[in-house]
C-alpha cells in the first residue's frame, strides 16, 4: 500500500449522528427515543427553514403538528370555477330523493332531514373539486299551512367569482329551501 491509498481511505469524517446511526443499525440495537425523537426534530427544523427542494414553504405549529403554510400565488382565477347550473342539478337530485316520500310535517324529523341534506349536498359539491372556493350549505324547511316564508341574504359579494345556487321543493305538507354559496377566496 502506497500513502495516497491511505489518504483515499481516510475520506470525509462521518458526523456523531450518523456514527451513531451506523452503530445502532450493526449492532441491532433500539435507539433510545429521545435520540430519535430529536433526529426527527432536527430534520424538521431544517425542511422548516429551507422547504422542500428549495420551494417557498415555511411551517407553523398547531397542536404540536408542524402543518405546511405555503406562500401567496399571486393567482387571482381558479382553476374550476363555481358552476351554479351543475350544483342546481346536485341540489334539486338530493332533496327530491330525500322529501319525495314526506307525507306529514314533524319538527324533530325536519330538523334531522335539514342536516342529511345540507350534508349529502356539500359532501356532493366537494366532489367537483372547485379550488379557492368555500361552499356554504342552508337548508330550512317549514309546514305548509296557509304562509310563505321570505328568505333573504346579504354579504359581500364579487360579481366576477361568487355564486350561488337554489332550489325550492314543494309539496302538500312542506315547503323546503336550499341554498348553497360558492364565495372565493385567495
Amino acid at each position: 500500500m502506497s500513502k495516497y491509498q491511505n489518504k483515499q481511505d481516510a475520506s470525509v469524517p462521518i458526523p456523531k449522528n450518523k456514527l451513531w446511526q451506523i452503530l445502532v443499525q450493526k449492532l441491532n440495537v433500539k435507539m433510545p427515543m429521545d435520540l430519535e425523537n430529536q433526529t426527527k426534530r432536527k430534520t424538521l427544523s431544517k425542511l422548516s427553514m429551507i422547504g422542500f427542494n428549495g420551494a417557498g414553504t415555511l411551517f407553523h405549529k398547531r397542536d404540536r403538528l408542524k402543518i405546511p403554510k405555503y406562500q401567496n400565488t399571486y393567482r387571482l382565477e381558479p382553476f374550476r370555477a363555481f358552476h351554479a347550473v351543475a350544483v342546481d342539478k346536485i341540489i334539486r337530485d338530493v332533496m327530491e330523493i330525500k322529501l319525495s316520500a314526506i307525507t306529514s310535517y314533524q319538527p324533530d324529523q325536519t330538523s334531522k332531514l335539514c342536516l342529511e341534506i345540507a350534508s349529502d349536498v356539500l359532501k356532493a359539491v366537494c366532489k367537483k373539486d372547485y379550488d379557492r372556493y368555500k361552499i356554504v350549505t342552508q337548508v330550512y324547511i317549514i309546514q305548509r299551512f296557509q304562509q310563505s316564508m321570505h328568505t333573504a341574504f346579504q354579504c359581500l359579494w364579487d360579481v366576477e367569482r361568487d355564486n350561488y345556487s337554489y332550489h325550492v321543493f314543494e309539496n302538500n305538507h312542506i315547503y323546503a329551501w336550499c341554498c348553497v354559496f360558492g364565495i372565493y377566496y385567495d
